[in-house]
């Protein structure tokens, strides 16, 4: 039987990168690679990382987007301190024990194979029309957007011509894809502007040296189901946590339930049928925006730190505290006293209500487990997780802890303070900006190792989105 690689390569020149189905209608043990390893690529999101897929900034890349309305172009500011800030986590990744990947070498070596192949012209022609006439010369750094003589050409006329768009997302490599015990999960990004990380990883996928090993489980852009990596977590080799309903659609659980042999445990971030990328992103209002940006994936209100243990938003995740949280009253206060629309404060209150609810898919069958209104703490805990806090301090109904959860807890977790990438069990790195969640964690006994991130916390990630881990031990 041809293998899922070989098909690949077969493909890769055809279209699209949507007309590549890593994955089909068949289970992933039909094909060769992915049942000839034995042993799993990870075992959870806790274990010795080892290899590790990133994606490193320049001080090149390229800021305008071809979806951009504004009139003027986007401007990044400090571009030295966020590619700074981001060798400082790739040290600290190596000090550790693990071995970096870069996106850009794999995506070179992939190119050089496509050449090599044949397919690299067609590819390039479907994938980048306005690169096409010179596939010679087009190399991993210009599909990046990081060629700087390409980055601000001019039509004959003299006006701008953009040949490509902003890459700077593509930084976050915990979104493009995942890794399962039996192989990688390829997502489909929410945003529009994000479908190109997909398409270079696929193209990598398909025939990078650096990524051979590494069989595709589970193809998102194949199943027509959006999906995004910061929104899942290996606990085990038998169980996934899947964030759904904001950047996932809610429909992947059952079918990664099915397709991985897997229970999924579906975690609802916001409440939802199914996630859509029609015009308009979340089709809220700027209000509701901030709330959401706050809890865009799993992994900024949840990670795991140590076997058993967790780091989590207080209060929100708990169904004995569902409507008595602090932000809660803090709406409802605010509601009638500041200029907070009640639309707006309506469809906070309720999207509060409904925040970390748990519902479990079985492995195989993806058949539905209703947990009634138990949340993810409530779900943990149940499991004998010990659980450490954001801000590092219990849920406690009194006068100081609404005051101390609105001033601190509110803003370590926009700094990201609960999203840590675990290099080995109880040793995690995490961004500086929140020591009472490191003292929290250091006083359960987790080793943390922090680096300093302004620029990087801004955009709504952390060093568990940095990193797309491929092998832990």
């Amino acid at each position: 039987m041809m293998d899922r690689r070989s098909m690949l390569k077969l493909g890769a020149g055809a279209a699209l990168y949507a007309a590549f189905p890593l994955m089909g209608s068949a289970s992933a043990a039909t094909f060769g690679a992915a049942s000839e390893r034995r042993a799993p690529f990870v075992r959870d999101d806790i274990g010795k990382l080892g290899k590790v897929l990133v994606h490193s900034p320049t001080v090149n890349d390229y800021t305008i987007d071809r979806l951009n309305t504004s009139l003027i172009p986007g401007v990044e500011g400090e571009r030295e301190d966020r590619v700074r800030q981001h060798g400082e986590l790739l040290k600290l990744l190596r000090q550790n024990g693990a071995e970096p990947v870069e996106l850009t070498d794999a995506l070179q070596g992939a190119i050089d194979e496509a050449r090599h192949r044949g397919s690299w012209r067609a590819w390039l022609s479907a994938a980048h029309p306005r690169l096409s006439g010179e596939p010679g010369t087009v190399t991993a750094s210009t599909l990046l957007g990081r060629d700087s003589e390409r980055q601000f050409q001019r039509q004959e006329d003299g006006t701008y011509r953009n040949l490509f768009s902003d890459s700077r997302s593509t930084i976050w490599t915990r979104d493009a894809g995942f890794m399962a015990p039996g192989g990688l999960v390829v997502c489909n990004a929410a945003s529009a502007r994000r479908l190109r990380e997909n398409m270079t990883l696929r193209f990598a996928l398909s025939h990078s040296p650096q990524l051979s090993e590494f069989p595709v489980v589970f193809d998102a852009v194949n199943e027509g189901l959006i999906l995004e990596g910061g929104d899942a977590q290996v606990v085990d080799e038998q169980t996934l946590f899947l964030g759904t309903g904001q950047q996932s659609d809610p429909r992947a659980a059952p079918m990664l339930a099915r397709r991985l042999d897997m229970d999924v445990v579906a975690v609802q971030v916001h409440k939802t049928d199914f996630r859509s990328r029609r015009p308009g992103g979340w089709g809220t209002s700027a209000a509701m925006t901030g709330l959401r940006l706050m809890f865009l994936h799993l992994d900024t209100f949840f990670t795991h730190v140590g076997h058993k243990h967790a780091l989590a938003m207080p209060w929100l995740l708990e169904a004995e505290h569902t409507g008595k949280d602090p932000l809660s009253r803090y709406i409802e206060g605010a509601r009638a006293d500041l200029a907070i629309d009640p639309a707006d404060a309506t469809a906070g209150l309720e999207f509060l209500k409904e925040f970390g609810k748990v519902t479990v898919y079985r492995a195989g069958s993806g058949e539905k487990e209703d947990m009634g209104e138990m949340k993810l703490v409530d779900y943990v805990r149940s499991k004998g997780y010990t659980v450490s806090y954001v801000g590092g301090r219990e849920p406690e109904d009194s006068a100081e802890g609404f005051a101390f959860f609105l001033r601190e807890t509110m803003g370590e977790l926009r700094r990201q303070a609960a999203n840590v990438i675990a290099t080995s069990p109880g040793e995690v790195i995490a961004y500086e900006g929140s020591p009472l969640t490191r003292a929290s964690l250091e006083a359960a006994g987790i080793s943390v190792r922090t680096f300093g991130a302004r620029e990087l916390w801004a955009n709504h990630g952390g060093p568990h989105c940095l990193t797309m881990p491929l092998v832990r031990g």
